[in-house]
């Protein structure tokens, strides 16, 4: 990775930066206006750190748009478990994905399901949905680190998010 912060920190603003447009949202991360082709996007880079988590969240969102599967079930568990089915029920649904279209590589399903799924929840139940489980999730998944890491890191990923493998 081009940037000096570890991965499990990267993953950590990411996570804050998807839940940054809920009303009420507290984040560590400050976030700076950014001015991109005429509209205006909230940025969490800063000079000590070229990293942006936000248009890599925004990257994250739009590939989970994509994803049409029932959540309603797996978001329910989740809330109801207080969050602690949250990674079980994103590998699920991660696997069925995969094997409902081959043509989709596991990790890529995992983290379009896994954003999908946390910003339901964040809808749901806002107080369930802390940037932790996202976080959590895709730390303890060794090939979703590995798949981003051989892509060239997430900055990467949010520069192909035009093409249809990040």
């Amino acid at each position: 990775m081009k940037d000096s912060m570890t991965f499990e920190e990267q993953v950590e603003q990411i996570a804050e930066a998807l839940l940054a447009d809920f009303p009420g949202q507290k984040s560590k991360t400050e976030f700076r206006v950014l001015q991109y082709q005429g509209a205006s996007f909230e940025g969490g880079g800063s000079a000590a750190s070229p990293f942006d988590p936000v248009p890599i969240a925004n990257t994250l969102r739009r590939l989970g748009d994509q994803f049409n599967a029932d959540l309603e079930r797996p978001a329910r568990e989740v809330i109801e478990a207080e969050g602690r089915k949250f990674k079980e029920n994103v590998e699920t649904l991660s696997k069925t994905w995969t094997i409902q279209n081959p043509e989709l590589a596991y990790e890529k399903a995992f983290l379009v399901v896994a954003v999908k799924l946390f910003r339901y929840i964040a809808k749901k139940a806002r107080a369930v949905a802390q940037p932790r489980l996202l976080t959590e999730a895709i730390n303890a998944a060794p090939e979703v680190r590995h798949y981003i890491e051989r892509q060239g890191g997430w900055e990467i990923l949010e520069n192909r998010r035009g093409q249809n493998n990040p």
